[in-house]
């Protein structure tokens, strides 16, 4: 067992410098491999040198990753069954969520919600797109200009796209981008027909605050993901899921 821990807290470490050689540490989050790199460590040095646990620590320790593990288990069945999510044809908007920009250059992720949202607005040319994202203290540029100017030059016309660049989360994106669809379509929302492009793993908390907030029907429209930061993105988005559960954003 002692084997198993120390293995398990070796993957963690080497799963903590990939990240970091992959995206910097432009984000904390991935600090969590570490947490549980440590927490491994600690406990296969504990069973390896034979130190006893006080009765009532283990009871708390076993009843407190018993409920996580099956919270967790439960929150992602939702986030992975949304993950495929195509969306439908002849949508009156789709609004593309932000991700971090690096200078002026989309991020690897933000990049797959441009070439989504390209391929969904070349598909369907009556559909128009809110770029959703405003400019982080670490960014060059908005989040919304960034992706206009990638579109524009993918070949999709500036009259189908409206920016909304004051948003630094996900809630923020759906509730800023609310009166720029009521004032460009001069219709009610219950009225309309949204989709909302993002990375599969962001799909379900995406949709879920975009259908709570504007009451109309909303369609996910999934862009692909880093295969290798696929889990640390899960990982990061149950806690982002409970984060609005809590607020009442879902």
């Amino acid at each position: 067992m002692a084997g198993i821990c120390f293995l398990l807290g070796f993957i963690s470490v080497l799963y903590f410098l990939g990240i970091w050689r992959m995206t910097g540490l432009s984000s904390r989050f991935p600090l969590v491999w570490l947490f549980f790199s440590g927490s491994f460590f600690l406990a296969g040095s504990c069973i390896l040198l034979e130190i006893e646990v006080p009765i009532w620590l283990g009871v708390f320790i076993g009843i407190f990753g018993g409920g996580f593990s099956l919270l967790l288990v439960f929150t992602e069945s939702f986030i992975i069954r949304a993950m495929h999510q195509k969306g439908v044809k002849n949508l009156d908007y789709i609004v593309v969520l932000g991700a971090q920009v690096q200078g002026s250059v989309p991020s690897k992720s933000l990049q797959y919600r441009i070439d989504r949202a390209e391929k969904y607005l070349k598909e369907n040319e009556k559909t128009k797109a809110v770029l959703s994202g405003g400019k982080g203290e670490d960014e060059g540029i908005s989040e919304a200009q960034c992706m206009a100017e990638e579109l524009g030059r993918k070949g999709i016309a500036f009259h189908r796209l409206l920016l909304e660049t004051k948003s630094r989360n996900t809630e923020q994106n759906i509730a800023f981008t609310i009166p720029i669809i009521q004032q460009d379509s001069k219709k009610d929302l219950k009225e309309l027909k949204i989709g909302i492009v993002t990375n599969g793993f962001h799909i379900y908390r995406g949709s879920g605050i975009a259908q709570k907030k504007m009451q109309c029907r909303v369609y996910g429209i999934a862009a692909k993901n880093s295969r290798f930061l696929q889990v640390n993105y899960l990982l990061r988005e149950f806690f982002g899921v409970m984060k609005d559960r809590l607020l009442g954003n879902l």
